[in-house]
């Protein structure tokens, strides 16, 4: 069962997250405030593909891997391995679509989770802000998606 807390640290902590880059110390204190810390055992699912989604994950400490259902594989396929600082969870803020992952803690996890309502509130009360934020959400999901498109045209050239 994963223990719910918060934590003072962890808030400048935020700061040294991508997602967080250049924002004030009050800007990052709000933000931490929004959400709660939670702490997942080593197997625990953190979030399991096709639930729904709609909460930004930040992982502070532990190490979670990504995996993706494959038919014929129990566990899925690993697609990467998630390390402090990573977060994951946003699409699923602003597309409202089930998580399109599994994410499975590999060594014990301290996990700070805002929920996305929470998050979309903050951001259209703050234009600024969420120009900052959104602005690097989306070079983020736009590397993913360059990586994805590289992977499969690797894989493809048999």
């Amino acid at each position: 069962m994963a223990i719910i807390r918060k934590e003072a640290k962890v808030a400048s902590f935020l700061k040294e997250v991508n997602l967080f880059e250049g924002l004030e110390k009050k800007v990052i204190n709000d933000i931490f405030k929004l959400g709660l810390v939670q702490n997942f055992k080593t197997g625990d699912l953190i979030i399991r593909e096709g639930q729904p989604g709609g909460n930004l994950h930040i992982l502070i400490a532990g190490k979670a891997e990504v995996l993706k259902a494959v038919k014929g594989k129990k566990n899925g396929k690993r697609l990467s391995t998630l390390d402090r600082g990573s977060v994951f969870g946003e699409m699923s803020i602003f597309d409202g679509a089930p998580s399109s992952a599994t994410i499975r803690a590999i060594a014990e996890c301290d996990i700070h989770i805002i929920r996305g309502s929470d998050f979309d509130q903050y951001l259209k009360t703050n234009p600024k802000v969420a120009y900052e934020v959104l602005r690097t959400l989306i070079c983020s999901i736009s590397n993913r998606l360059r990586r994805a498109n590289l992977a499969i045209s690797l894989t493809s050239k048999g």
